[in-house]
C-alpha cells in the first residue's frame, strides 16, 4: 500500500497537500479514539506545498509516537513533567530516516507515560481507544500509533518496543508489528530502558513492514549496540521448522489458545513443519527484565524525584520498586540474560523460528488495568509473551490470528534467530497469504484519497 501511494505522488497523480488534508480530516472524524494528541497542520501543509515528490515515502503523512523526538516540537512521553518542555533540537534517527524518504510529519500519537505499561492512558492526554472495540485498549505503549493505523487515519506512524510496545498494540489492532534484532535500528538518543528499547515498524501488511524496516535499519554514531545494516538479513524467506510454544508464562485464555491452534493447523495444512516444544522461558525471564527496566527508569528520573507525585500510578509503582533494586540484583539480572538467551539460541538453529501467542490474555479496558488472570491461572506477569525477546535481543514479529471474545484482534508472534529478521518476515508473509486479514478495523477504510 505504501509504495503504491508514494508512486502516485512521485508521478504527479496525487498532490501531497491532498494527502495531508485527507489525513487531518480522518483524524478529526475519529477524535473519540484519542489516538492523535497533537497536530502540526500548518507546518505539514507548508511542507506538502513545496515537497520535492521524491523518496520511497514521497508525500506520505507520518504520525510520530510521543516518545520519539521531532525537531522543533516537544516530546512529552505522555508525562505532565514534560508538558512544557523545550522543543527537540534533533529528530530521533528513525524519524529522520522516514522524513529523508519524503514522509511529512503531521502530528503526535498517544503513549502511556514513559511507555511504562501495556495500555495507552496517561494524566496528560487520557486514554486511547481501540477502533475494533472502543471500550478496550489498543495496547501499549504504541497504542496511539496502532489505533491510528488500524483506523486508517494516516499511512505511517512510528512505534517503538522495549517490552512488547510494537507487538502488543499491533496484535490488539490487527496489524503487523516488527521488533527488530536489537541494534538493527541505531539510536542517536539512548532510551530510558537502555538495552531493551528499539524503534520498529508497524503497518497493515507484511510488505509495508518490510519496506519500512529497509528504511529504518542502520547503525548510528554512539550506539554501542548498533549493528551495521549489512549485518541483518532482511530478505524474507521461509523457516525450515516452526517450533510451537503454547505460552512463555503460566496459562493462556481459551479464546486466544483456540485462535493459536487454528493458526498452527493452517500452517501444517499449507505444508509447514510444525513441532511442539516446551517453553524456553518462564516468569524468571520477565522478572529479570523488570528488575533491569525499573532500575534504569528510576535512574533516568532521579533528577525529577521531587515531582514523582505528579506521575501516573503505574510509573510511581515502578519507581518505588526500581529504587529498591541493589547493584547486585541489577548485575545478577544482566548475567541471567546470557543464560536465557542461550536457551533461545539453542532452539533457533537451522532456520527455525518459535511461534507463541503475542498475548496470553484477551483484550483489556482502555483505562486499564492489565489482566492478572489468563485461562484458570492468576499471575501478575501473565499478560504478554513479548518482553522475552527484548531481554534476549531476538527479532520478533506479530501478525493477526483472529478475534478474542471481545471482538478485538489477537496476535501470533514469530521469534527468529538474531540478525535473521527475514525469517520472521518470510513466515509472516506466508501466513498473510494463507490467512489474510482486514486492513483496517470495521467501519474504517485503508488510507487513500
Amino acid at each position: 500500500m505504501l509504495n503504491e501511494l508514494a508512486t502516485q505522488v512521485r508521478n504527479g497523480t496525487i498532490d501531497p497537500v491532498d494527502l495531508v488534508k485527507e489525513s487531518l480530516r480522518r483524524i478529526d472524524a475519529a477524535r473519540e479514539l484519542n489516538a492523535v494528541v497533537d497536530l502540526y497542520a500548518d507546518e505539514a501543509l507548508a511542507i506538502a506545498q513545496t515537497h520535492s515528490r521524491q523518496g520511497a515515502l514521497a508525500g506520505l503523512p507520518l504520525l510520530v509516537k510521543d516518545m520519539a523526538r521531532v525537531k522543533g516540537h516537544v516530546t512529552t512521553a505522555g508525562s505532565l513533567l514534560y508538558k512544557d518542555a523545550a522543543p527537540d533540537t534533533d529528530d530521533d534517527i528513525a524519524v529522520a530516516r522516514l522524513r529523508a524518504e519524503g514522509a511529512i510529519i503531521i502530528g503526535r500519537t498517544n503513549s502511556p507515560e514513559f511507555g511504562g505499561t501495556a495500555f495507552t492512558s496517561n494524566k496528560l492526554f487520557g486514554a486511547t481507544r481501540n477502533p475494533w472495540n472502543t471500550s478496550q485498549s489498543p495496547g501499549g505503549s504504541s497504542g496511539g500509533s496502532s489505533a491510528a493505523l488500524a483506523a486508517g487515519l494516516a499511512p505511517l506512524a512510528t512505534t517503538s518496543d522495549g517490552g512488547g510496545s510494537v507487538r502488543g498494540p499491533a496484535a490488539a489492532t490487527g496489524l503487523v508489528g516488527l521488533k527488530p534484532t536489537m541494534g538493527a535500528v541505531g539510536r542517536n538518543f539512548l532510551p530510558r530502558w537502555i538495552e531493551f528499547s528499539t524503534q520498529g515498524p508497524a503497518a497493515s501488511t507484511v510488505k509495508d513492514v518490510e519496506m519500512l524496516a529497509g528504511i529504518m535499519y542502520g547503525d548510528a554514531v554512539g550506539d554501542f549496540l548498533a549493528v551495521p545494516k549489512a549485518g541483518i538479513n532482511l530478505a524474507p524467506r521461509m523457516p525450515r521448522t516452526v517450533l510451537a510454544c503454547r505460552t512463555f508464562r503460566t496459562d493462556v485464555d481459551p479464546d486466544i489458545e483456540a485462535q493459536y491452534e487454528n493458526m498452527l493447523e493452517a500452517l501444517s495444512t499449507s505444508g509447514v513443519t510444525v513441532k511442539r516444544i516446551d517453553s524456553p522461558s518462564n516468569n524468571d525471564t520477565i522478572w529479570n527484565w523488570f528488575i533491569i527496566s525499573t532500575a534504569e527508569l528510576t535512574q533516568s528520573l532521579r533528577h525529577e524525584e521531587h515531582r514523582w507525585d505528579q506521575l501516573t500510578d503505574y510509573i510511581q509503582s515502578q519507581l518505588r520498586f526500581g529504587s529498591t533494586v541493589t547493584l547486585d540484583q541489577y548485575i545478577e539480572a544482566q548475567r541471567k540474560r546470557h543464560e536465557i538467551s542461550a536457551k533461545f539460541d539453542s532452539l533457533l538453529v537451522d532456520d527455525a523460528v518459535i511461534v507463541v501467542p503475542t498475548a496470553n490474555a484477551r483484550s483489556w479496558p482502555a483505562e486499564g488495568p492489565l489482566p492478572t488472570f489468563a485461562g484458570t491461572t492468576e499471575d501478575p506477569m501473565i499478560t504478554l509473551n513479548t518482553p522475552d525477546s527484548n531481554l534476549t535481543g531476538h527479532p520478533a514479529i506479530t501478525v493477526p490470528m483472529g478475534l478474542d471474545d471481545h471482538g478485538v484482534p489477537c496476535g501470533f508472534q514469530i521469534i527468529a534467530p538474531r540478525f535473521e529478521d527475514g525469517l520472521a518476515l518470510g513466515l509472516a508473509a506466508h501466513i498473510e497469504k494463507i490467512q489474510p486479514w482486514p486492513l483496517t478495523a470495521p467501519g474504517y477504510s485503508p488510507f487513500a484519497l
